[in-house]
C-alpha cells in the first residue's frame, strides 16, 4: 500500500524517530521545584475596621469611603493606599496644609500620577476634603502604631 508520501520507509523511521526525540527531549532528571514562596499580597485595609470616637474622624471616613476610598484602597493609578504608612509617611511628614492643598486643588506626582481637584468630586466642599484628608492622615498613622 502506498501512503504517498513519497518518504519511503526509511524517511517514515526517521519521521517517527524524530517525533520520538521531540516528545522525549522533555524528559531526564527532576528539577528540584523552588522552596521559595512568593510573597503574599498584603491584604487591602478596611476602613471601617477602624474604631473612632471622633465626631470629626468618623464625618471624614464617611466621606473619604465612597470618594477617596475609589482609587486609595486599591491603589488605583498609583494612588497611595490607606493604611500605607510606608506610601502615607512621607506625605503625611509634609504637614496637612500640603496635603489639604493637593487634595483641594490637585496634584501631579513626579511618575506624572494625578491627585485630581476634590478626587474629581467638585461638590465636596474643601472643609469635607479637609475632613475626608484627616481621617486617611488618621488611619495611616493607626496602622504604623
Amino acid at each position: 500500500m502506498n501512503i504517498g508520501t513519497g518518504l519511503g520507509r526509511q524517511g517514515i523511521a526517521f519521521s517517527i524517530l524524530a517525533l520520538a526525540l521531540l516528545f522525549l527531549s522533555g524528559c531526564g532528571p527532576e528539577e528540584k521545584a523552588s522552596t521559595a514562596v512568593a510573597p503574599k499580597p498584603a491584604p487591602l485595609f478596611d476602613p471601617m475596621s477602624l474604631e473612632i470616637a471622633d465626631a470629626d474622624l468618623i464625618k471624614g471616613r464617611e466621606i473619604w469611603v465612597p470618594t477617596c476610598g475609589q482609587c486609595h484602597i486599591n491603589g488605583l493609578g498609583g494612588a497611595p493606599k490607606i493604611g500605607n504608612f510606608d506610601e502615607w509617611g512621607p506625605r503625611i511628614a509634609k504637614g496637612k496644609d500640603v496635603l489639604y492643598q493637593h487634595a483641594i486643588e490637585g496634584f501631579l506626582g513626579p511618575l506624572l500620577n494625578e491627585m485630581p481637584a476634590k478626587g474629581g468630586f467638585m461638590d465636596l466642599t474643601d472643609e469635607e476634603v479637609k475632613l475626608a484628608v484627616d481621617f486617611v492622615v488618621y488611619a495611616s498613622q493607626e496602622t504604623q502604631q
